[in-house]
């Protein structure tokens, strides 16, 4: 009895001595407790935010106290701390460690979460297609529903070109249409190369079906060599345009159209005592004075001049068809140039783009006639070398 006893009593004094010696644990926490974070490791971009939620063991383990701590707060900042989640934003690029742990508890109640911090990427808005809008007649038929959008394409820029057409129409006759709203027009739009003809059309409906970037005024060929015939329908349309646009970054145009043939039929060729030159001239002049006196016109079009250039050459007087409208090969391409070229300032001639129906030479002669023109848009450039 006495030996079981002592044998007792110092198995206590053992058990006393041990647990001296041992250091205090504040807290303890038993071994099923535990929390994990996935994933270890995070990227995104500054200016986001992202919610770390650890996974615990027990719903007595996400009771606990836990600290939270970012290792540099200038990369990583803590939005929102609900103790056992926490809601942190990517504040600039750069790298950071969150830690989350529960003071004084085991190991097993601790984690690390690597975060990247990205710069966010710009991203370029998609490019706009260019736009540009003619209110003219067939002589806007001949410069811009052929070759103008094939000369764009081949320097990559898409385009969608308009053009309101009426055959013969005048500048009065446009305002005329404007006043009343007549939908009088055919709309005809190239857009990726394949053209729409859409019938009783406004110049309201036009302009509201496209914020158009450039959009150019023309006169008759009856009368675009008579000054005193443009106004005041010119300005009139000029106002009117600027209402009814869209894109406030707009600009117009005045397009020069061209002479007739030595030998036209037209007529109106008697107005200009049937000579080529002195309706050149009058063209010239009545342009001229469209664009000095409407400073809101950016850009004169000298598609006449460019024609004027190209009757200089071996081709000579042969850039129409009918005494008025322009060859549907070389014809309509110089009037393309020219267009091409006072629209985006390139040199028409370093665009190799030409028409199958145009040769390697009328080509050469249609790029150059166009350069020269809008060179010098109010004076013909003998080209007879070429």
């Amino acid at each position: 009895m006495k030996k079981n006893f002592l044998f007792f009593f110092m198995a206590i004094i053992a058990g006393i001595l041990t647990a001296c010696g041992e250091k205090p644990v504040d807290n303890p926490v038993t071994s099923e407790h535990w929390l994990v974070i996935s994933p270890s490791s995070v990227n995104m971009y500054a200016g986001d935010e992202y919610e770390i939620t650890p996974k615990f063991s027990s719903e007595e383990a996400e009771a606990f106290d836990y600290s939270w701590t970012v290792t540099d707060p200038q990369v990583l900042g803590i939005v929102e701390d609900n103790n056992s989640s926490i809601i942190v934003e990517g504040l600039k690029p750069g790298t950071a460690v969150v830690k989350v742990e529960c003071p004084g508890e085991t190991k097993r109640l601790s984690a690390t979460v690597s975060f990247t911090v990205m710069e966010v990427p710009v991203v370029e808005p998609e490019p706009e297609p260019l736009k540009i809008l003619a209110i003219g007649n067939s002589f806007s038929q001949d410069a811009v529903e052929q070759y103008l959008w094939d000369m764009f394409n081949a320097i990559g820029e898409e385009v969608i070109i308009g053009n309101m057409y009426i055959g013969g129409c005048s500048l009065e006759r446009h305002w005329t249409n404007a006043q009343n709203n007549s939908k009088s027009y055919e709309y005809r739009k190239v857009v990726n190369g394949n053209k729409t003809n859409t019938k009783n059309y406004s110049l309201e409906m036009a302009l509201a079906d496209e914020n158009w970037d450039y959009i150019s005024l023309q006169q008759a060929s009856d009368y675009s060599g008579m000054y005193d015939k443009y106004e005041p329908y010119l300005g009139n349309l000029i106002k009117y345009v600027q209402e009814h646009s869209s894109n406030p970054h707009m600009q117009l145009m005045f397009h020069q159209t061209w002479a007739y043939s030595k030998d036209s039929g037209h007529s109106a060729f008697p107005n200009y005592g049937k000579d080529q030159m002195v309706m050149y001239e009058g063209i010239v002049d009545a342009s001229k004075r469209s664009m000095e006196n409407h400073a809101e016109i950016k850009f004169l079009i000298p598609s006449g001049t460019a024609i004027q250039n190209g009757r200089t050459t071996s081709i000579g007087d042969e850039w129409d068809r009918d005494g008025y409208h322009l060859n549907t090969a070389y014809g309509r391409f110089a009037a393309a140039c020219t267009w091409y070229e006072t629209i985006t300032g390139k040199d028409s001639r370093d665009n190799s783009w030409r028409p199958s129906s145009v040769s390697a030479e009328q080509a050469v002669i249609a790029r150059t006639a166009a350069h020269n023109a809008v060179l010098n848009p109010y004076e013909v450039t003998d080209m007879s070398e070429l």
